[in-house]
């Protein structure tokens, strides 16, 4: 028995190539979030910090690929520094504390582990969404509109850190 591909049928579901997009946007995310658990672990303080945003920067320039974007490290690097700034107010505070806590052995380290990993894999979570929004809808490296993303970086850091 032989089966024949319609290529015209093909036209029928032009989300397809989105889906299969958005389904590994979404692995990649979940991915890092794991790896952003694991840095918080990192006993040394703010070596922890350190391997978060390179985590979080891997996401972002694998992202920038998946969506044929060139991204350099450095260009990556900036743009999520300006966006982390953003979450001061509403959460990164918690990853200072979490890093300082970890001078301090046993029960800081505990304490510092634990405050990180929330902080990060939520951050990492919410950068990565807003990433995957922006590229959806069009965006490149080169027009990213830092006050739009800094506000939906707020709103998807405060879902993930909630748990919604």
């Amino acid at each position: 028995m032989t089966t024949t591909i319609d290529t015209e049928a093909v036209e029928v579901f032009p989300d397809t190539e989105q889906t299969l997009r958005l389904d590994s946007a979404g692995k990649l995310i979940a991915s890092a979030s794991r790896w952003s658990l694991a840095a918080a672990l990192i006993p040394v303080p703010y070596v922890d910090m350190a391997a978060l945003a390179g985590v979080q920067t891997k996401l972002v320039m694998d992202l920038s690929e998946l969506y044929g974007e060139k991204a350099s490290k450095e260009v990556v690097s900036g743009a999520i520094s300006v966006l982390l700034g953003t979450l001061v107010p509403v959460g990164a505070a918690h990853a200072t504390v979490g890093a300082t806590v970890k001078f301090f052995p046993g029960i800081g380290t505990i304490i510092g582990s634990v405050s990180m990993a929330a902080f990060g894999a939520a951050a990492t979570y919410a950068v990565g969404k807003v990433f995957v929004r922006h590229f959806e809808n069009g965006g490149t490296m080169a027009n990213l509109g830092e006050a739009k993303l800094q506000a939906e970086l707020k709103k998807e850091f405060v879902k993930a850190a909630s748990g919604k």
